[in-house]
Order: C-alpha cells, then sequence, then structure tokens
C-alpha cells in the first residue's frame, strides 16, 4: 500500500495565511524510513511508507515551525535509529518521544536524554498492544520523573475514566494525546471532557491539540473539534501545546495539506498571547527547547 492509501500528506502544500510566531514547535510528527536505511519491523511493513527527515524539513520551513517533537512510530518498533538521525542533525531543534520498553536500562535512558527524548508513549488502544500492565506503568514513571520526562497518553477518550486511579498514581506528569481523541458529537458535558480538564486544571497533566482532521464530524475547518479545543485552551491554556500528526497515518480520505492545519490555529487560539502560549512557551516548558 501507498501513503496516500494509509494517510499522507499533500506533495505541494500551499504556505499558510497564519503566521507562526518566532519559535513555533510542532509537537506532533514522525520520522518514517526511508526504508532503504531504516528498516520496518515486520509486522507493521505492510502498513508503513516513507516520510523521511527531508520531507518534514521541507514542509515545516514553508509552515514557519521552527521545533519540533517527533513521536518514535510504531514502523520501527523500539529501534530508535531513525529517531536518533533526525535528532542529531538538527541542532537542538528536536526533542523526542519512544515507544514504552520495559528491557531499557538506567542509563540507557540517560543516553537517550543526553540525545533529546523527552518522554515515553503509551499505547492503550487494543490494536496497538492494549492498555500497559499497571505495575510497569508505574515503575517506569518512577524511573523517568527524576530526567523530567513525561509519559505521552495515547488512548480513546472513555478509557480516561477507566485508568483514571492508575494515571493518578503515575509519579510524573502526564501528556494526553490528540486532545484525548475527544469525539466532538457528545459535546463539552460529556464525562472523558471534563475529566480531562480536571487533570489539566489540577498541574497533573497536559494536552496535545493534535491530529484534528482525524476526530473532527465535519468538513473542513472542523469547526466541531476545533470547539474542543477552544474550550480546552479556556479552562488551563497553561497546558495545552500543539502538533500536525505529519506525515498524517490513517486519515481518510487523504492526503492533509498541513498550512489547512495552520490556518486553523487563530480559530481556536485567536489571541496573539494565546498562540504564543500555545506554540512556543509550553512546549519551551515541557521540552527544555
Amino acid at each position: 500500500m501507498t501513503w496516500t492509501e494509509l494517510g499522507g500528506w499533500d506533495d505541494e502544500p500551499t504556505v499558510p495565511r497564519f503566521r507562526l510566531p518566532p519559535g513555533a514547535a510542532d509537537c506532533h510528527v514522525h520520522i518514517v524510513g526511508p526504508a532503504v536505511r531504516f528498516r520496518f519491523v515486520e509486522q507493521r511493513a505492510h502498513r508503513a511508507y516513507d516520510a523521511p527527515k527531508e520531507t518534514l524539513r521541507a514542509i515545516h520551513a514553508r509552515l514557519g515551525v521552527e521545533r519540533c517533537v517527533v513521536v518514535h512510530g510504531v514502523a520501527h518498533g523500539t529501534n530508535l535509529s531513525v529517531t536518533l538521525d533526525a535528532l542529531f542533525t538538527a541542532a537542538g531543534r528536536y526533542r523526542a518521544t519512544m515507544p514504552n520498553d520495559p528491557a531499557i536500562t538506567d542509563q540507557r535512558l540517560e543516553e537517550l536524554n543526553a540525545s533529546g527524548f523527552r518522554a515515553v508513549r503509551f499505547n492503550f488502544m487494543q490494536r496497538l498492544g492494549g492498555p500497559p500492565e499497571r505495575e510497569m506503568f508505574l515503575r517506569t514513571a518512577e524511573r523517568i520523573a527524576p530526567l523530567g520526562w513525561h509519559m505521552l497518553i495515547h488512548m480513546d477518550a472513555d478509557d480516561i475514566l477507566k485508568y483514571e486511579d492508575m494515571l493518578r498514581a503515575a509519579k510524573a506528569p502526564l501528556l494526553f494525546d490528540h486532545v484525548l481523541r475527544i469525539d466532538p458529537s457528545r459535546g463539552l458535558a460529556q464525562e472523558p471532557f471534563k475529566r480531562l480538564i480536571a487533570f489539566l486544571k489540577d498541574g497533573k497533566a497536559w494536552v496535545k491539540i493534535a491530529a484534528l482532521e482525524k476526530f473532527s464530524k465535519e468538513k473542513y475547518p472542523f469547526r466541531d473539534i476545533c470547539g474542543v479545543a477552544a474550550a480546552v485552551l479556556d479552562a488551563a491554556s497553561d497546558r495545552a501545546i500543539w502538533g500536525t500528526d505529519w506525515p498524517h497515518p490513517d486519515v481518510v480520505p487523504g492526503p492533509t495539506n498541513d498550512a489547512d492545519l495552520v490556518d486553523l490555529i487563530p480559530s481556536y487560539a485567536p489571541t496573539a498571547s494565546l498562540q504564543k502560549k500555545l506554540l512556543v512557551d509550553n512546549p519551551a516548558a515541557l521540552y527544555g527547547f
């Protein structure tokens, strides 16, 4: 299969009308391949496509993005070579998130910290391996907390209710991925959204406004999910960051024009001060840019 069948980006993105502030960070991208250099794990090869760092940098230059966070993708398993390569050639402008790897040593965590890694990602969805075992999850939090790392939580919205006790017991900060995958058609009174806001206001967690095109029930400009993003910022503007989710895996229909996503930002972050928090100050606080 090709990237156009599995999601993907627009080969000729427009230049966004909205101008990102200096130091803006795209806090959710994946760098994949090229497979001739960085092999895909066998179980993911049929759903993987090359999305190399050179293409990402060209798109970021067009968008006005100066910094980014690479979320190491499932296509490469726990082999971090592709992400380390991107970090080594980014002159300090990149940070990264690694997948959960219970076998990793403390010495290796220290080495990854020096390279720019700042978080461990946990996928709770069954199609990505299912929720982590509680003891291992909490032990990982204890191990990474002294490094100043956080736990990137990728779960469906209702899972925040099911696993709230475990999440609150973690001794490292949490970052909820993709606005917790909230279904905007259920409205802002839904319990998962209220629990998310409680985590943010407690100072226990952060939230990432990313992949909006995946969760909207409407066509662009995705007013439903942008309304959710606006409500998040209204409640806890100091605890939110932004990302594109490039190269937009599993977006149907694709491809995605990243400039369109940039142009959505003023619809949920309408003031310059709010935009600076979302795009510059909050990422700097969380990732140490």
